[in-house]
């Protein structure tokens, strides 16, 4: 194989390590996505349910108060009928009037409380209802994006190591140029031509180059670009 052939070849490894490279990293915020949407819909499951037995412990209390406050103001309204004087029956109407504030209070903690429960209720019922299907669904994605992961990263070990043995065909001044084109020109260093033109930066080549790279015996580079140049023969 001429020198020509070995550096397509080269471009053609170091093309696909790329492809491989923008593909790796990819992959695992991909998959660290989807990691992060199954634990946000688990955890707002879960902190639907918590709150769900908070807002039980809560009514239950608010429900002894109430019933509490009641008797307390019961029992006030007879003591009304005991009294002897002015001075008793204020006090006495006094305190229950501040038992009727909390009585109110407690009313609208628990009306509260219950539109909370009632809203929530339907949330984690319908999280409940999606949850598994999802989590499957997420899981199977993780899967068969780490699969692709593994199968990628053993691709690129493949052509890493094509990669070595095809750089050992080559002297070390004409690899060295190949890197510094590969780097400057977006990890495009050989191209075919396009017709009279370089098929990296387009610009139109003299005749006499034309045919000297369509002999596919000896490295010429694009003046414009500088870019190593072939000739892809039409079937």
């Amino acid at each position: 194989m001429n020198l020509i052939q070995d550096l397509i070849g080269l471009q053609k490894i170091d093309s696909q390590l790329a492809e491989i490279e923008e593909l790796l990293g990819d992959l695992p915020i991909k998959v660290a996505d989807l990691q992060n949407t199954e634990d946000n819909l688990i955890s707002d499951f879960e902190r639907g349910k918590a709150r769900l037995k908070e807002i039980a412990v809560e009514l239950h209390k608010t429900e002894m108060n109430l019933i509490e406050f009641k008797e307390k103001i019961d029992k006030l309204k007879d003591q009304l009928y005991l009294v002897t004087n002015n001075k008793q029956y204020d006090a006495l109407m006094l305190e229950i009037d501040h038992f009727k504030e909390d009585l109110d209070s407690g009313e609208t903690t628990e009306l509260e409380l219950l539109e909370e429960k009632d809203q929530l209720a339907e949330q984690v019922k319908s999280q409940e209802q999606s949850l598994e299907s999802l989590s499957k669904d997420l899981s199977s994605q993780r899967v068969k994006l780490e699969h692709a992961l593994a199968a990628s990263s053993s691709e690129k070990k493949d052509l890493e190591k094509r990669r070595e043995e095809k750089t050992k065909e080559l002297s070390v001044n004409i690899l060295a140029r190949y890197k510094r084109i590969l780097s400057a020109r977006n990890g495009l260093a050989v191209v075919s031509l396009g017709g009279r033109s370089c098929g990296g930066c387009g610009a139109a080549l003299p005749p006499q180059l034309v045919a000297e790279v369509k002999t596919l015996m000896t490295i010429q580079n694009c003046s414009i670009c500088g870019r190593f140049l072939f000739w892809e023969k039409s079937e």
